[in-house]
């Protein structure tokens, strides 16, 4: 029978051979399964480096055929403007219908282009830069199209035709962009050209043609375009009456214009008319305004000599035939601010008192003689 003491060292002996066996065994073991997964590592080095070189290269001809491509044109790609013709190249004009204001058409002139409308919301897209004019002396609609003459490929013009919604508001653009080099028309009573254009006032409308370059042939063509529209259209009759109480003595030929709104940077002038004049080689504004009321004129008189006082001006005292009349002077410069009934006036950068005086007195007495007959014929 086996003693306690024999069973164990019996399985101490075994203990120790079986630690001893995996002494022997298990480095044996370990070294090659560290020897596979060097190999299977090695392996999968070698893949991701065959995988990485065919990936480089097929970069590579992406980015040589873009190069290349980008030196040879491929007509099936086309930027957006290849499709769109080129205006007017293969169109001819006599498909395009003329503004019948303008039928019928002078001879050798046809459309150029359709018509193009604009309102208060896009008329900047066409008159960037000038469309807040417009806009502030009441516009309404603008009408516009291109004109060719048939007789001399390289000359075009355009025809503008803005409604301004009354006769007054027309004149306040045409009267604001008055060109220096002007020739007076007869053809309305507010009309004139210059070596390229024309421009004139029918009624509400405000019309300009325009050619694309100086010539005594296009400039006939344009003269009888204005004729034909003023016959086709019909309008009241374009008169100002407020310019005819300005005086006359020193009056600047063609210097009237009439402001809409924010008149000398106060906001509370709006149609305000103004005059140049040349006294003694010194230059000064006369200006007037009918208003609603005699109240209304009196109160936006004194409003203004108070913004003239607000902004550095001094009041002067001085006798003058006008009830009310304010002398002020500011910025080396005179001003005189009166009403008269429903007329506001004034006097303007004057060199001298006695100039500022002289020009308001005769003003006053055109207002006071012509002021209730003018505006009866409106």
């Amino acid at each position: 029978m086996i003693s306690q003491k024999d069973f164990s060292q019996g399985s101490r002996i075994l203990y120790l051979s079986k630690g001893a066996l995996l002494h022997k065994v298990l480095p044996k073991f370990l070294s090659k399964f560290e020897d596979s997964v060097i190999r299977e590592n090695k392996n999968n080095r070698r893949r991701q480096t065959f995988l990485s070189m065919i990936i480089l290269s097929i970069l590579m001809v992406i980015g040589v055929g873009i190069f290349i491509t980008q030196f040879h044109f491929n007509p099936g790609v086309l930027q957006k403007d290849a499709l769109l013709p080129e205006p007017n190249k293969d169109k001819p004009s006599s498909q395009f219908s003329p503004n019948t204001s303008f039928v019928p058409l002078p001879e050798g002139i046809q459309p150029l282009t359709s018509t193009e409308i604009f309102d208060a919301r896009n008329l900047s897209d066409k008159i960037n830069g000038k469309a807040e004019l417009y806009l502030s002396a009441g516009f309404t609609r603008l009408v516009s199209q291109r004109f060719k003459d048939e007789r001399a490929t390289d000359l075009w013009m355009e025809a503008f035709v803005y409604d301004m919604g009354n006769s007054q508001n027309a004149f306040s653009v045409f009267s604001a962009q008055r060109r220096q080099d002007a020739e007076s028309l007869g053809l309305a009573q507010y009309a004139y050209r210059t070596p390229n254009a024309l421009f004139l006032v029918h009624g509400r409308y405000y019309v300009e043609i325009i050619a694309s370059k100086v010539s005594g042939q296009v400039l006939q063509s344009v003269k009888m375009m204005a004729e034909t529209f003023i016959r086709n259209t019909p309008a009241e009759a374009a008169t100002v009456n407020e310019t005819a109480l300005f005086p006359k003595q020193e009056l600047v030929k063609n210097s009237m214009v009439l402001i809409s709104s924010d008149a000398f940077g106060y906001d509370g002038f709006d149609k305000i008319y103004t005059a140049e004049y040349e006294f003694d080689d010194h230059s000064l504004m006369a200006y007037l305004s009918h208003r609603r009321t005699p109240v209304e004129a009196k109160e936006l008189a004194s409003a203004y000599t108070v913004f003239l006082l607000a902004y550095g001006g001094k009041n002067i005292e001085a006798q003058m035939p006008i009830k009310g009349a304010r002398l002020i002077e500011i910025l080396d410069t005179y001003e005189i601010v009166f009403s008269h009934g429903s007329y506001l006036a004034g006097i303007r950068e004057a060199a001298t008192i006695d100039q500022a005086k002289s020009l308001a007195i005769r003003l006053y007495h055109r207002i006071k003689e012509g002021g209730n007959e003018s505006r009866s014929e409106q």
